[in-house]
């Protein structure tokens, strides 16, 4: 029972395990005794061991002196029956290192975008950076408390200075990160339960004004007519940026006006057709009569056709630039292309059904978010032909 333990364990965890020396005790029943340390909460913990009866008191004093000479040795070595407890005594960033890993193995099955498993990483980084700045005692992931949480989730939002939708996001992956530990049975229950999300104003980001429309163009144009197209790509085909930096000649059909999105591509992991507007199809055909049908539709290579992809990175730098060039505000941010592109759809009386499939969002609620409420009467409703009696 006491040598089950691998010798490899009774290394790993010497270091902070400490303990009495088991003995023999002799009176009604014949006991054990001994102390050893509880990796939690630091304490030595009693533990006792039955003798059991033989013939002869001869052969039960040298059973029970074997059993404690064997207890002394696996204590010496490192050992504690608290891991044998049936609790999960997951190092902690063993277990973060491992939470990397699952993510890393549902990327090469295609269940995770390689997007995600970078702001995965970013999170986990961002958890060890907080227990070594704050100097958290923790050796365990079982030791992960809601107190943790709290105290995680304040230094996101008070020390590193965050939105509160970035605490928010931050808050979610805690959740995300605790169930996993909850499904591999490190921790019983998700301490992230009953920590609220804070309540996020109305988002910064705004469509692009009929006004700000002509210096926006004319800035991306002075970056390049290949980073205009890009732009316009967002505009008129609703296509996200990371997404932008993945798609191929190949998936584009001048005959149909359609754009193919891959699910390998696609943000929901679904193939998917979007409609090429006849003002997109002219800057696209410009753009590609000289590509491969395997190339990058925008590469890297100054968002010409190419066959080195192109970073998310690379596309927001440039976006900056045109910010610069157009002196725009805050508000209008390279995302405010699509915004746009669904608002003048709305404005143009294109069904609101039809704008969900071109945008791609699994609900029509989610559609209707990017369109603004109207600030003034509305015409059709003014005029309308109706009498309550």
């Amino acid at each position: 029972m006491l040598t089950s333990q691998k010798k490899s364990s009774r290394v790993q965890y010497k270091a902070f395990v400490d303990y009495r020396p088991a003995e023999l005790r002799i009176g009604k029943d014949w006991i054990i005794v001994y102390y050893a340390k509880n990796p939690i909460t630091g304490n030595l913990d009693r533990y006792r061991v039955r003798v059991p009866v033989m013939q002869g008191k001869t052969v039960r004093t040298r059973f029970a002196k074997k059993m404690v000479h064997d207890i002394n040795t696996d204590l010496s070595e490192g050992w504690t029956p608290a891991l044998e407890s049936g609790n999960n005594y997951k190092p902690f960033t063993e277990a973060l290192d491992d939470f990397v890993k699952y993510v890393k193995k549902q990327i090469k099955d295609n269940v995770m975008r390689p997007d995600t498993q970078r702001t995965y990483n970013s999170n986990i980084n961002l958890i060890k950076e907080f227990v070594e700045k704050k100097n958290i005692e923790i050796s365990f992931a079982m030791e992960i408390n809601k107190a943790f949480c709290v105290k995680y989730i304040d230094w996101i939002y008070l020390d590193r200075a965050v939105a509160p939708v970035t605490r928010n996001n931050h808050l979610a992956f805690l959740r995300l990160l605790c169930t996993y530990f909850v499904n591999q049975g490190i921790l019983k229950e998700n301490p992230t339960v009953g920590i609220s999300q804070l309540k996020v104003g109305k988002k910064k980001r705004t469509p692009i004004p009929d006004k700000l429309k002509k210096r926006i163009i004319d800035a991306m144009n002075q970056i390049g007519k290949e980073y205009a197209c890009l732009g316009m790509t967002t505009y008129y085909c609703l296509v996200r940026n990371t997404e932008l930096t993945k798609l191929k000649v190949g998936m584009i059909s001048i005959i149909n006006s359609t754009l193919f999105i891959p699910g390998d591509v696609s943000k929901n992991k679904k193939d998917e057709y979007v409609t090429i507007p006849d003002p997109m199809l002219k800057l696209l055909i410009d753009h590609i009569k000289r590509a491969n049908k395997n190339d990058y539709l925008f590469s890297s290579d100054d968002f010409r056709p190419g066959k080195k992809k192109l970073s998310v990175r690379k596309l927001n730098d440039k976006w900056e630039r045109v910010r610069d060039i157009a002196r725009l505000p805050d508000s209008i941010q390279f995302y405010s292309l699509k915004d746009t592109g669904i608002t003048d759809l709305f404005n143009a009386g294109v069904p609101a059904i039809k704008i969900r499939d071109q945008a791609r969002h699994h609900d029509i609620k989610i559609t209707e978010l990017y369109t603004e409420r109207g600030k003034g009467g509305v015409a059709e409703i003014k005029k309308a032909k109706i009498e309550f009696c």
